[in-house]
């Protein structure tokens, strides 16, 4: 009886271990054990009196907006598409003048036009040669309306097809509060956000040959050499790396910018726009619109700090396994942001 006993004893063992043996073994967990860091208090922004103005980091995304991102006239701030559209048409390499077009009667004509207008005008003469670096410096530097539908004309053959593709970027884009009318911006039917025009800036500061333009000061314009400012007065102060201006009686003064910055070891940079600001006797609008760019860009640049995610040695995850103890995963490098 004992033995028997036993052997029943012997196959119950057996029996349980081979059970045991055919159940599949759990699978590993892996428990993140880091916390987000404490960012501290809600960045505070003194946003401009103008009805819209937005401000970004890239990387980073938004920080935040004032008014109702709502469709208004943003002037020669349109420019910045169609100067990204003749890029997309005709990419430039850094450096290079690219190819060129060559002034027509009409161009001419349309140039007197714009001039007796008091519009924002680039002289051309009949029959010169305009490379495409130079038709950018007159869309993005000296502003130039006759140099905008010269751009048009080239890209697309005239300037209703250009706005027709300019509406289908900035669909593409996401600029789903956007509308275009004409390539350079008078037409007040050429209405934006600041939301918006932060997501072309973004996109077209990626392109070197744009971002190198946006960034001069100055021009030199035409066979004479003479010298055109740039209408964004404030490049190169501050850290400021563009990047268009507008303003008309519609648009008020207008100013997107970018502003890079270091923090501890990371670059970011700072977009933004300032929409519809207007003017004083005292300051005229456009020159409002630049300082209060530069304000939201200092405020930012103030409250801007580096955030240690792990620091070298410190636990970030725990595995868990059946039949085992848990086991701690810790950071080789201190990892900050």
């Amino acid at each position: 009886m004992v033995r028997w006993g036993y052997w029943v004893g012997t196959g119950v063992v057996v029996a349980a271990l081979a059970v045991q043996k055919a159940r599949p073994v759990g699978a590993a967990s892996l428990t993140t054990t880091v916390k987000a860091p404490g960012i501290g208090s809600k960045l505070q922004m003194d946003w401009p009196s103008g009805p819209e103005s937005y401000v970004a980091l890239s990387p980073g995304g938004e920080v935040g907006a004032k008014g109702p991102d709502q469709e208004i006239p943003v002037g020669s701030v349109t420019k910045m598409m169609t100067a990204f559209l003749l890029l997309k048409k005709y990419p430039l390499a850094f450096g290079s003048q690219g190819p060129s077009v060559t002034v027509t009667a009409h161009d001419v004509k349309e140039y007197h036009q714009d001039l007796a207008g008091h519009q924002s005008v680039a002289k051309v003469t009949l029959g010169e040669k305009l490379s495409e670096k130079k038709i950018l410096e007159g869309l993005l530097v000296a502003s130039g309306n006759n140099i905008a539908h010269i751009a048009a004309d080239w890209v697309s053959g005239s300037s209703a097809a250009f706005t027709k593709m300019m509406n289908q970027e900035a669909r593409k884009l996401g600029m789903h509060h956007t509308l275009f009318v004409g390539p350079s911006g008078l037409n007040p039917g050429n209405v934006s956000t600041p939301r918006d025009e932060t997501i072309l800036a973004e996109k077209a500061m990626q392109i070197p040959v744009f971002r190198a333009i946006v960034a001069m000061p100055e021009v030199s314009w035409g066979h004479s050499h003479r010298a055109i400012e740039n209408f964004n007065y404030v490049v190169g102060h501050d850290g400021i790396s563009g990047v268009k201006t507008g303003s008309t009686v519609a648009a008020g003064g207008c100013f997107v910018f970018s502003a890079p910055r270091t923090v501890g070891s990371h670059v970011v940079t700072i977009y933004g726009a300032v929409l519809g600001q207007a003017g004083t006797p005292e300051l005229p609008q456009l020159q409002y619109a630049l300082n209060d760019g530069e304000s939201l860009i200092n405020q930012l640049s103030a409250q801007l700090k580096s955030v240690y995610l792990v620091r070298s040695g410190q636990s970030v995850a725990k595995v868990s396994a059946p039949w085992t103890h848990p086991v701690s995963l810790a950071s080789e490098k201190t990892v900050s942001a």
